[in-house]
C-alpha cells in the first residue's frame, strides 16, 4: 500500500483550512495548525502554535513532504501592524522552517490581490508585474518572492497560488450582480488545485499560478496551471449564479 503523503497545513481553523482538512482526510497524512482550535480536526493532530514565534513552527516541520500555507491576516484592509507579525515575519519563519526540516514542497497561499490594481477589462497572465491593490496584496507580493528566493537559492521546492473570490458554490452571494464572477473560486475548485499544487512533479521548482474556477469570463488566465499542474476546474461562476446556461462540452478557450 502506498503511503500518504504528510501534508502541515497552517490556519488551519480557517475557512479554507478547514475545508482542505475534510477535503483532504482521505488522501494525506495531515498535521494542523493555527492560533486557535479548528471546529473540526477530522481525527488528524492539531497544534496551537503562531506562525510569527519561530520556536513554535520549527518542530511542527519535521518529517513534513508537504507544507500547506494559510495562515496569514487576511483582511485588504489590514494595517501595517496588524500584517507585520504573520504575513512578514510569520510568513519568513514557515518557508524557513520548511527549508530547516528538509520538507520535499511548500504550498504558498497568495492572493488576486497581487495583482488587483490592473484594469478590470484586462485578463491577467501569471508573467506580469504585481499590482496589488492594498498593503495586504503588497505582503502577500513580498510572501511570492520569498518563496522565489527559497525556490532558486536553497533548493525548496515552492507553488504560489493566487486564490481569487473563494466562495460556496451553493452561496447566495453567487447572483448575476456579484462584482466578482469573473474571479470566483469554488471550494471544490480550490480543492483540485491545491491537491495538484502537492502532487506536481518533484522537479516543479517554483511557479505563480492563478486560482479561479472555470469561469465563463477569467479576470486570471489558468492556462499554466492547468498544463503544469494538471488543474481542471469543474465549476463556472457565471453559471451558479443563473447569467449563463450550463455548457454542453468542455476544451474551450480561456
Amino acid at each position: 500500500m502506498e503511503r500518504k503523503r504528510k501534508v502541515l497545513i497552517t490556519g488551519a481553523a480557517g475557512r479554507i483550512g478547514s475545508f482542505l482538512t475534510g477535503d483532504f482526510a482521505a488522501h494525506y497524512d495531515l498535521v494542523l495548525t493555527d492560533v486557535r482550535q479548528p471546529q473540526d480536526t477530522h481525527g488528524f493532530p492539531f497544534t496551537l502554535a503562531d506562525i510569527a514565534d519561530m520556536a513554535a513552527i520549527r518542530p511542527l516541520c519535521d518529517g513534513i513532504d508537504t507544507v500547506v500555507h494559510l495562515a496569514a491576516d487576511p483582511s485588504t484592509s489590514a494595517t501595517w501592524e496588524s500584517l507585520l507579525p504573520r504575513n512578514v515575519i510569520g510568513l519568513y519563519n514557515v518557508f524557513e522552517a520548511t527549508h530547516q526540516a528538509g520538507c520535499r514542497r511548500i504550498v504558498y497561499a497568495s492572493t488576486v490581490n497581487t495583482v488587483f490594481g490592473y484594469p478590470f477589462d484586462m485578463q491577467v497572465h501569471t508573467h506580469m508585474p504585481t499590482r496589488p491593490l492594498n498593503l495586504y496584496g503588497a505582503t502577500k507580493v513580498w510572501g511570492e518572492a520569498v518563496g522565489c528566493f527559497y525556490a532558486d537559492q536553497l533548493g525548496l521546492s515552492t507553488i504560489c497560488l493566487r486564490f481569487g473570490w473563494v466562495v460556496n458554490r451553493n452561496s447566495e452571494a453567487l447572483k448575476p450582480e456579484a462584482p466578482y464572477l469573473d474571479v470566483a473560486l469554488t471550494y471544490e475548485d480550490l480543492g483540485r488545485l491545491v491537491r495538484g499544487s502537492i502532487e506536481a512533479p518533484d522537479n516543479l521548482r517554483f511557479g505563480i499560478y492563478h486560482g479561479v474556477s472555470d469561469n465563463r469570463f477569467k479576470r486570471l488566465d489558468i492556462s499554466d496551471a492547468r498544463i503544469d499542474l494538471g488543474y481542471q476546474p469543474q465549476d463556472d461562476a457565471f453559471v451558479l449564479a443563473g447569467v449563463f446556461p450550463q455548457r454542453r462540452t468542455s476544451g474551450h478557450p480561456e
